[in-house]
């Protein structure tokens, strides 16, 4: 058996992964679906287990930690790779958390169908574009916030993190979301979401949405 994938190598559980990774089940079982977090299953008759190989944990984890210039010399020599300890792991996923908070926030409006009650996730002077039945739309965020009022809730919404990129003190979200519904969204609607984020005063803020509403 290669050396990497020895069993003193993996974390054995759900509660070990979550402890290595020092985040709740809840959480890293969220990460696996939309974030790719590696782990694996083990087939038995009744139920399966899951395990994960630390040194693909701490892959992952370097993959997505992208903090610019700062924090290059954890490259170290070519070919080098640094271990978990040595990469800023707790940065990214502290940031990781506070920015799906913000998005939480626009979640949670879009599902009551309460354009304030989303507005304390973007910016002051924030700003939309984008298509909705082949129309382009562009202008201050207020626009969103009236729609959204008008629309009224949208209960059954499924928002899927297909990607989240964090650079300092910048970021970009990529939300999916489906089930949206509605005076003006109609039924069972889908659209793609691309948010930019702007870190201000320890505070993630969305600075631009923009978007695609599906016609299928």
């Amino acid at each position: 058996m290669p050396e990497q994938n020895k069993p003193q190598k993996t974390l054995e559980s759900w509660k070990q992964i979550a402890g290595y990774l020092d985040r709740s089940e809840r959480t890293v079982r969220r990460w696996e679906v939309s974030e790719g977090l590696p782990v694996h299953r083990r087939g038995h008759q009744k139920y399966d287990t899951v395990f994960a190989y630390r040194h693909e944990i701490e892959a992952w984890t370097r993959r997505r930690t992208r903090f610019g210039s700062q924090d290059a010399t954890v490259a170290g020599p070519q070919g080098y790779e640094p271990s978990l300890s040595e990469v800023p792991a707790n940065r990214y996923l502290v940031e990781h958390d506070a920015i799906t908070r913000t998005m939480d926030r626009y979640v949670a409006g879009a599902r009551a169908g309460d354009g304030d009650l989303m507005r304390p996730a973007f910016h002051r002077e924030a700003t939309m574009s984008g298509y909705c039945q082949g129309i382009e739309y562009s202008g201050s965020i207020e626009h969103v916030f009236a729609w959204v009022t008008a629309n009224g809730p949208a209960p059954k919404i499924e928002p899927r993190f297909a990607r989240i990129e964090i650079i300092e003190t910048i970021a970009v979200v990529h939300l999916e979301v489906r089930g949206w519904s509605g005076k003006l969204a109609g039924v069972n609607s889908r659209a793609s979401d691309v948010f930019t984020l702007l870190k201000l005063d320890s505070e993630w803020k969305i600075t631009h949405k923009l978007f695609h509403w599906h016609s299928d």
